[in-house]
């Protein structure tokens, strides 16, 4: 399973989920308020979705009820997957789930407030089909509460569907040595939607994209030649798509004084005796469907956490009475960039640079 997509998201549903509401009546008797909470990705080997209750109870402290495995996860819940095709009223198949323990996944749930164990999530292997509908149907077998929400699956499969020149290898060149105002570095993406794709009148299921850079150096100390390495992330922002075409053409141009002033910040002053040594740069590019776009449009309307309009989530696409959540996929390329030599030397000598103290490229 990789990384999250997007992945403070998966922070902000944890504390969005577990606060009080204002469109809950937090003075009324305690009811359940199921969270169902997935992204699903083609090139994983095993999916979960994680499914919660949310702490609303007049009568107990939200504190206390978070330290409480029951207060958080149901007893007896049927779920399943149907695959459906793109016509949404044709059933291929069906997939029970599993629960399972995250810490026995080899996914620990960080320490903090909450309790640690259990940590359960709704498990299963099947490959995803990037031509159905996966419907997620989650059954409270106590109360007979029946819940769903829909996805399709991004296909970003090494075929050619999700492509780029910096994707796949490590022979792609970062350059950004110049700092004039005009100097920018262009990424360029193509992702092509699979054939015959509808749904919600939609003909792809990305419609939103997001790049990541990950710069890698090595803290060497002078006196020592103790080798210490560390990242730091630049994150190119989101971009909406135009989705109506056949090829989808994903577009960056960022600035290369940006690249400056997100390495220096994220590497800080240089430590006493220490000198960096730049490595290659990771490049991630992420794909999100129209209901990560609805939720990412409603949390720069509204405002998430404790200084948003809202305490419960501000997008939903789950259906049932008194369930929220996100169910969807996304879609990840990744590459490996090399800093070219013209770069490192702008790098070495730049009074942006000087507090970093880069002396030269790591092994």
């Amino acid at each position: 399973m990789r990384k999250l997509i997007f992945p403070y998201i998966a922070i902000a549903f944890i504390v969005l989920f577990t606060g009080c509401s204002t469109k809950f009546n937090i003075g009324a008797p305690y009811k359940n308020i199921t969270v169902i909470y997935a992204y699903l990705d083609l090139n994983d080997t095993a999916h979960y979705i994680r499914i919660q209750k949310a702490f609303l109870d007049q009568s107990k402290s939200a504190l206390s009820m978070s330290q409480t495995p029951d207060s958080s996860f149901y007893a007896n819940l049927n779920v399943k997957i149907k695959r459906m095709d793109y016509t949404d009223t044709n059933l291929i198949d069906t997939i029970h789930l599993n629960r399972v323990d995250l810490n026995n996944e080899g996914y620990p749930k960080q320490a903090g407030v909450f309790f640690n164990s259990p940590n359960y999530a709704y498990k299963f292997k099947n490959t995803l089909n990037p031509y159905y509908i996966y419907r997620i149907i989650v059954t409270n077998l106590a109360t007979g509460q029946v819940d769903s929400a829909e996805a399709p699956i991004i296909d970003d499969s090494n075929d050619g569907n999700f492509t780029s020149n910096y994707f796949f290898s490590d022979t792609g060149k970062l350059e950004f040595s110049s700092t004039l105002p005009n100097a920018n570095f262009d990424l360029f993406c193509e992702y092509t939607p699979t054939a015959g794709f509808s749904f919600e009148n939609l003909t792809s299921p990305a419609v939103i994209a997001q790049a990541i850079f990950t710069f890698n150096w090595v803290d060497s100390d002078i006196t020592n030649q103790k080798l210490t390495g560390h990242s730091c992330t630049f994150d190119a922002g989101y971009q909406t798509l135009n989705s109506s075409s056949n090829i989808i053409q994903i577009f960056y141009k960022i600035p290369n004084i940006s690249f400056y002033s997100a390495l220096s910040s994220g590497m800080g002053p240089a430590p006493a005796n220490q000198i960096r040594l730049l490595g290659k740069v990771n490049l991630s590019v992420y794909l999100g469907t129209q209901d990560f776009l609805n939720y990412q449009n409603n949390s720069l309307t509204q405002g998430i956490g404790l200084t948003g309009s809202e305490i419960e989530p501000v997008y939903t696409n789950v259906k049932g009475m008194d369930a929220l959540g996100l169910f969807t996929s996304r879609g990840l390329q990744t590459g490996i960039l090399n800093i070219t030599d013209q770069t490192l030397d702008s790098l070495e000598i730049s009074p942006l640079m000087t507090q970093n103290n880069i002396k030269g490229r790591a092994q």
